[in-house]
């Protein structure tokens, strides 16, 4: 009986947090068994970086109106941020022998994020906590506690105290 290869979507953005996800997902999920190809390559199933641009009219705010030029200069940010993003991510995943492929949606984290684990045929979503307290929470939201309760996948939250009280 053939199993299905495992699809495993890293969420990353420029804190050390997702950073240590992705390095916690290649070293504890990559190598596991797969049917398809050379197990010691660890190219065996897909592997998504993911990148969750915010919307540019949206990060302005509603009430200001930009002019095209404005909107193309922080278009021009927002994709030079997430090849800086994803330059870091592919090195991490190169040093543990593990080939992915990137992805960058548009839009609100948490609620992108869970569209495009869906979309991408996610198995497990891993993601970093940034370990805010009880009060940023409730005013700001936890991205990881929405994605836990939205996705439609398994979510992988990888704590900083684990990835800071052991060595990766």
């Amino acid at each position: 009986m053939e199993e299905k290869c495992k699809t495993v979507v890293v969420a990353v953005d420029e804190s050390e947090e997702s950073m240590r996800a992705l390095s916690w997902a290649c070293k504890f999920l990559f190598p596991a068994h797969c049917p398809h190809g050379d197990c010691t390559q660890y190219q065996l199933c897909k592997f998504i970086l993911v990148h969750i641009q915010p919307d540019t009219c949206f990060a302005a705010g509603p009430a200001y109106i930009m002019s095209e030029d404005v909107v193309n200069l922080l278009e021009m940010d927002a994709r030079r941020t997430s090849q800086k993003i994803f330059k870091r991510a592919l090195c991490i995943c190169r040093e543990n022998n593990v080939k992915a492929e990137t992805e960058v949606f548009v839009g609100e984290v948490k609620q992108r994020l869970c569209e495009a684990a869906g979309k991408l045929g996610a198995d497990f979503l891993v993601m970093g906590s940034h370990g805010h307290g009880f009060f940023k929470r409730v005013f700001v939201g936890s991205v990881s506690d929405y994605c836990c309760q939205n996705a439609a996948c398994p979510v992988v939250v990888v704590n900083k105290n684990f990835c800071n009280n052991k060595k990766m």
